[in-house]
Formats: structure tokens, sequence, C-alpha cells
């Protein structure tokens, strides 16, 4: 009885002396790239789950870089309604539990066209140059589908030439698509005081839409600040060459685009979204 009673105590030492291993959970994403439960939490900060369902190898090395402990997140949620008679744009900024509890709301009737997006920027620390992220995320998918624009001005910082990325991602048949556009495509423009990218919105029966951007910052004034702007085209005849017929400025659409009025008129005016360093 007493050599039962001692095996019992010692298997129970041995229970109580091994360490607590603690294994995180993983995915694999779309493209066999496998990421943690750590690094899902991270990422997450700053972009969304259709992003990194689609990432490459590239895209998943540069969300490593980022200091996730030094980390400056700006969100906003905007509700814009768009009426073609009177070609007027009205806008509301709403809160993150209103955007969550809207319907998807999809198209738009023949008096006006109703949607919510959600802004987000991510400026993350670094030892000569910060990792800018910009998201866009649409509550539904918009009627009107022709060349958006998306882009980065900045006040008291330089762009690092080559890192400027644009991304459109789209759900078609149940499967995640992508768009991308590196610095030198056609559809990207890039200023001395920032970039943007138009963004031909695929016109086909999607049922996610996302935007992107993504860059390299260094400060060269004592208190830069960077603006993002998402300018949606409300109107079907927008050209490309139109569409980039901006400068970057303070007085444009979303504190960024710059266009003649003619043009200015095509886009919904939706406010930008600002950080300061």
């Amino acid at each position: 009885m007493k050599k039962i009673q001692l095996v019992f105590f010692m298997m129970i030492s041995v229970v109580v002396l091994i360490p607590k291993t603690s294994y995180a959970e993983a995915f694999i994403n779309n493209n066999g790239i496998v990421i943690s439960d750590e690094e899902y939490e991270n990422f997450s900060k700053i972009k969304t789950y259709e992003y990194l369902m689609t990432m490459n190898e590239e895209q998943y090395q540069r969300l490593l870089s980022f200091d996730y402990d030094n980390l400056i997140i700006e969100t906003k949620y905007f509700e814009t309604t768009y009426n073609p008679h009177l070609n007027l744009t009205t806008e509301k900024e709403i809160s993150k539990e209103q955007y969550e509890i809207m319907p998807m709301l999809n198209g738009g009737s023949a008096s006006a066209e109703t949607s919510a997006k959600k802004l987000v920027m991510g400026i993350s620390s670094g030892d000569s140059y910060q990792s800018v992220s910009v998201g866009l995320s649409w509550k539904g998918i918009p009627s009107t589908r022709k060349f958006d624009v998306f882009g980065i001005r900045t006040d008291g910082f330089e762009v690092r030439e080559g890192s400027q990325f644009g991304e459109q991602i789209y759900k078609l048949n149940g499967t995640f698509e992508t768009i991308r556009y590196a610095w030198n495509h056609g559809n990207v423009k890039r200023l001395s005081n920032g970039f943007g990218v138009s963004m031909n919105i695929v016109n086909s029966d999607i049922t996610v839409l996302q935007a992107s951007l993504d860059c390299d910052i260094k400060a060269t004034e004592t208190h830069p600040s960077i603006f993002a702007s998402y300018q949606h085209a409300v109107n079907n005849t927008i050209t490309l060459e139109q569409s980039q017929n901006y400068t970057l400025g303070g007085a444009g659409l979303g504190g960024v685009f710059v266009y003649p009025y003619a043009i200015t008129e095509k886009y919904d005016g939706m406010t930008g979204i600002r950080v300061e360093w």
C-alpha cells in the first residue's frame, strides 16, 4: 500500500514540476503564410481579416517589422448619402458601435445612395523611417464604381521613394481577390508631399470591398503631420486621367486632393484622417 502511495505521489510531483507550455494557435492564409495567434492580434490593430488572408510574403514581413508597443492609430467612421438629382453629398461621422450594427448598404435607389465607411491609419516608430498603414473598409458595396482615389499627404515628412503601395481587396464568388498597385504602377501618382492611387473599383457581383495604402516616411521638421483621404467617385463618367488631375494640399478633398472644381464635383468629398507626430 505504501509503495502504491509513493508511486502516486511521484506522479503528482512530476506533473506539478513540468512547466506549463502555451502553444499559440495559428492559421494559414490563402498564400500559405502561417500567422500565429500573437501575430494576428498585433496585425489586426491596423489590418483587416481580409487583408491578412490575402497578403503575400513581402506584406507579411512588413507587418512583422512594425513596433506594436509604439503604434499610433487613428480611426474614423462615416456615413455618406449622395443625391444624384441635386449632385449633393451629405456626411456625418458615426461611432464604431453605430457602424458595426448598421445593415449592409448595397447599391442605392434612384433618389440617393447611402454608404458607410471605416478609415484607419496606423504609424509605427522606427530608427530612421516610420511605417505607415492606411485602410478603408466599405459597409456594403457602392453602386457607382469608377476611379476612386486613395492618398496620403505629408507635412514635415518625406516619403521613401519605392515604398508607396496600394491595394484593392474584394470578394467574388466566395473567394478573396486583390488588385495591387506598386509604387511605379500607372495608377499611382507620386508627388513631393505624398502620393495617391486611382483604383478602378471592380464592377462585378462582389460582396466585400476594401482598400489599403502603405509607405515609409521620415520626419523633416520638428512637429510633422500626415493626412490620408479616400474619395469615392459618384459620377460614372470620370476617367483615369481626370482622377489623377490633382495636387496635394490642405484645402483639398479630405485635406489631401486638390482638384479643379469640375472634377471635385465628381467625388463625395469624404472627410479625411490626420495624425500628428
